[in-house]
């Protein structure tokens, strides 16, 4: 008799940290994380890639190719790979893919694909459009406090009643709402986390649905946004710029916070995985204290408040569509190539009245590039000022907008895979695997059953 065809979970947990795990499941924080452990081979995964960035990794992960033969260097790239994902082998079979990074989708059966939300080129199931678009709003719109659309978030509210938004998802809606409005301390960064448990919600209507996708993946970004952010509240002592008091009682909690949150949702994958069902939790990397930047007060971020009036103020072209990939970083499309050539020209030169570079760019196509502020000082003075080559000059302030934190973490190349196979065979000590050998498991996996 044939063995059920097995179906795979695969949970991408970006950039969780090997130590933070051990450490927060030996304090008891962590029973879902520990209860996943007892049953899964661990590995530590290493990369030797020479840039370390997740949207290049995880094309890594999906492909078991390396960047220096899949060439994936930015986000929204997708449409360049021409190496096949571990689920492009599964033609008979409907996949779920929830958000993973940097993926070309061209599936056209009962499969339902959301992209990952800086991927602009890349076109969303008609199934999740709605909840797509709510999700890469709130996003990429985080950094700047400028609210929802109104009728995008109204879609995806209609959206999620219909697609499984739990009891437990409303309740914590309700409560970060009446936190925001009526508490003491500065409690918006879980939003983060709030948003992980829609997008849950969406995921396991889908996997339980009659579609019976045989390989699910969700991607969570959370908490690696928290470590990027918060490691300086986390572990003080290991900075020399120290926060604050407030800062402290705000921030000190949320890489922990982070971790408890992709616990409940462990503890939700195991409910919901079926006795034929292999669970695997990959983070692709991880992340560590970043100290470059002390000497400097710290790596401070800005974000160009409106690229028209920012162009147009150092004499660049100004008719770019603006397509928003980072919190601080856009690309730049322009429909005439001599545009993109002046445009870049005239970027490049522009300079601090410290003497600063203003600009860095990358990923030149002829028409379109990728932008962001080169300056990564929290000093900036209320009065620098930055000239063009044209000679134009105008107020720094007037163009940038601070982040409100440093960051205070940078990329590691090791990362957590854990393997749990319906037969619950664990490992006890901890294997190590290079990264472009995690495809290989996922393949093992899906040749578990019988033809």
């Amino acid at each position: 008799m044939a063995a059920p065809a097995q179906r795979l979970l695969l949970l991408e947990l970006n950039e969780l940290c090997p130590s933070l795990i051990d450490r927060f499941m030996a304090e008891g924080a962590l029973p879902n994380f520990k209860r996943l452990r007892q049953r899964s081979r661990a590995y530590i995964t290493h990369t030797n890639e020479s840039v370390l960035e997740p949207w290049i990794q995880w094309v890594t992960v999906h492909t078991g190719v390396p960047l220096d033969q899949h060439g994936i260097l930015d986000l929204d790239e997708a449409g360049k790979l021409q190496h096949e994902a571990f689920w492009d082998r599964m033609s008979s079979d409907n996949v779920l893919l929830m958000c993973p990074m940097n993926v070309r989708f061209n599936r056209t059966d009962g499969s339902i694909f959301m992209p990952d939300p800086w991927a602009a080129s890349q076109t969303p199931s008609s199934e999740i459009e709605p909840f797509y678009r709510f999700v890469r709003s709130a996003v990429n719109t985080h950094a700047r406090s400028s609210g929802f659309d109104r009728k995008v978030a109204l879609d995806a509210l209609r959206y999620l009643v219909g697609h499984g938004m739990s009891a437990g998802t409303c309740i914590a809606l309700a409560r970060q709402l009446i936190s925001e409005r009526i508490g003491s301390h500065d409690v918006k960064w879980r939003r983060a986390s709030l948003l992980d448990k829609l997008c849950w919600d969406v995921f396991a209507h889908f996997w339980r649905s009659e579609r019976r996708p045989r390989i699910g993946v969700f991607f969570s970004n959370a908490t690696a946004h928290y470590q990027h952010k918060y490691w300086r509240h986390h572990d003080p002592d290991a900075f020399s710029l120290r926060p604050d008091a407030t800062e402290l009682r705000n921030y000190s909690k949320a890489i922990r916070y982070g971790y408890q949150g992709l616990d409940e949702l462990i503890g939700k994958a195991l409910a919901i995985a079926g006795s034929d069902t292999a669970i695997v939790l990959c983070t692709a990397l991880s992340q560590q204290p970043m100290l470059d930047y002390e000497e400097r007060g710290g790596k401070a971020m800005f974000l160009p408040k409106d690229f028209k009036r920012l162009l147009d103020a150092i004499g660049a072209p100004a008719n770019a569509r603006v397509e928003q990939i980072m919190a601080e970083e856009a690309r730049l499309h322009y429909n005439d190539p001599a545009d993109a050539e002046l445009a870049q020209a005239v970027l490049r030169e522009v300079r601090t009245s410290e003497g600063h570079t203003l600009f860095k760019l990358r990923g030149f196509d002829g028409r379109a590039f990728i932008i962001g502020c080169g300056v990564f000082s929290g000093e900036v003075r209320p009065h620098t000022r930055f000239t063009s080559v044209n000679g134009l000059t105008a107020n720094f302030h007037d163009h940038f907008l601070l982040m409100p934190t440093t960051t205070s973490a940078k990329h590691h190349p090791d990362g957590v895979l854990w393997v749990a196979l319906p037969s619950g065979v664990a490992n006890a000590e901890v294997e190590h695997i290079a990264l472009t050998q995690v495809r290989t498991q996922f393949d093992e996996i899906l040749a578990l059953h019988s033809a």
